[in-house]
């Protein structure tokens, strides 16, 4: 693999590598926590660590968070603290500020940040070129913000350099004068060693329905509960397995009691590691009511999983070929529906079998290398106008 600054020098005719880029990842808080996009974010750090790049991270953590994730000894993590009111806004501005100048930040790539005020106003008192990492789908703005919030957030957009998306789709549902902006980088999916078996039976002659991922409002677990239990009774050899942390756990036990199905669902903690659940899981459900590029989602059919969903919800239908790698259940939020298409791919493990199979290779075209090289020409692009 040829680094970044050994192609800066040949490009630029040097005889010697020019010193490592300085470009910063940001992340409002990091350490301790489990998730897709702490885990994206760490695997990209890594990869440009490798290409040649000197990277940073930057966090809202306090100074004794430490990381979930392996990251790279050369990565520096500045954890920058966190408190409530404006005064401590101007304090995290000025600090992000004063980073980036003393480290000559090239670069400020910031994930999950479009209403973070502090960043935007820090690259730009450090002359700092800004990217925005965009981790969910466009629809978020209008199923979650108000009028003036999406209005507000996308004059933010305006003050990044370029801004980056998931899905092809997703450009169109931007404002038409920030498209020339935006660049399509999917996340990793790597491929999987080991491959589930859908219609095989694994111990006491048990099937796994599987999800996976916080344990938070937009996910809707309690639609997959709700559908479960209608289910249940005609599929006694089934059970929910779901992996994850977040506030809605007990919310989400609670509703299983009250369903019937509390022995039949169970809850594991989350863990960066899924590879053995999915190999030893048969069908793989994501009830979200959108998603950006859903990496459980996308993992799990790496594995063979064939996958249900929501036709309505972005992201996940971008992934799910209803009919091929999976089944879609109409509508958006729709318990009876999602009953119906989980009693559908329940019943059929031959087709569970043929789905699985689509699935993984329909993942193929997100290799971790080809994601990373995107990230690595982009950076090049914006620091030298030089196309790597």
């Amino acid at each position: 693999m040829v680094s970044i600054t050994e192609r800066f020098a040949s490009i630029k005719g040097e005889t010697a590598p020019l010193p490592a880029l300085p470009v910063a990842l940001y992340f409002h808080r990091f350490g301790t926590v489990g998730g897709g996009a702490q885990h994206n974010i760490c695997l990209l750090a890594n990869a440009l660590c490798e290409r040649g790049f000197h990277v940073h991270m930057v966090t809202w953590d306090g100074p004794d968070a430490v990381a979930f994730h392996t990251l790279d000894p050369r990565i520096v993590w500045s954890r920058l603290g966190f408190r409530h009111g404006a005064a401590d806004k101007l304090r995290r501005t000025r600090v992000l500020a004063d980073l980036l100048r003393d480290h000559r930040i090239r670069i400020l790539v910031g994930f999950v940040m479009s209403g973070d005020k502090t960043v935007y106003a820090a690259a730009k008192l450090a002359r700092t070129r800004l990217i925005v990492a965009e981790r969910s789908a466009p629809t978020i703005y209008r199923l979650r913000y108000t009028f003036a919030q999406r209005w507000l957030s996308f004059r933010m957009l305006h003050l990044a350099d370029r801004i980056t998306v998931q899905m092809p789709d997703f450009v169109a549902g931007y404002p038409a004068s920030l498209r020339d902006r935006i660049e399509v980088i999917p996340n990793p999916v790597p491929v999987a060693e080991r491959r589930a078996r859908p219609n095989q039976p694994g111990p006491y002659g048990r099937f796994n329905l599987l999800a996976a991922g916080r344990l938070d409002v937009e996910k809707r677990y309690e639609c997959l509960i709700g559908a479960f239990a209608r289910i249940a009774h005609d599929h006694s050899a089934w059970d929910v397995r779901i992996v994850g942390d977040g506030p809605k756990r007990e919310t989400l036990r609670c509703l299983a009691a009250q369903g019937g199905v509390a022995e039949r669902v169970r809850f594991e903690p989350w863990t960066s590691n899924l590879s053995g659940t999915y190999v030893t899981s048969h069908l793989f459900v994501m009830p979200s009511l959108w998603e950006g590029f859903p990496n459980a989602l996308a993992e799990a059919m790496s594995h063979g999983l064939p996958a249900i969903g929501f036709r309505d919800a972005a992201g996940v239908a971008h992934l799910i070929a209803d009919g091929e790698t999976g089944w879609l259940a109409d509508g958006l939020d729709n318990e009876a529906a999602l009953a119906r298409a989980l009693s559908a791919a329940m019943t059929d493990g031959a087709e569970r079998v043929r789905r699985g199979a689509r699935a993984a290779e329909s993942m193929s075209v997100y290799v971790p290398e080809a994601q990373f090289d995107r990230w690595a020409r982009l950076l090049g692009k914006l620091v030298g106008g030089v196309v790597l």
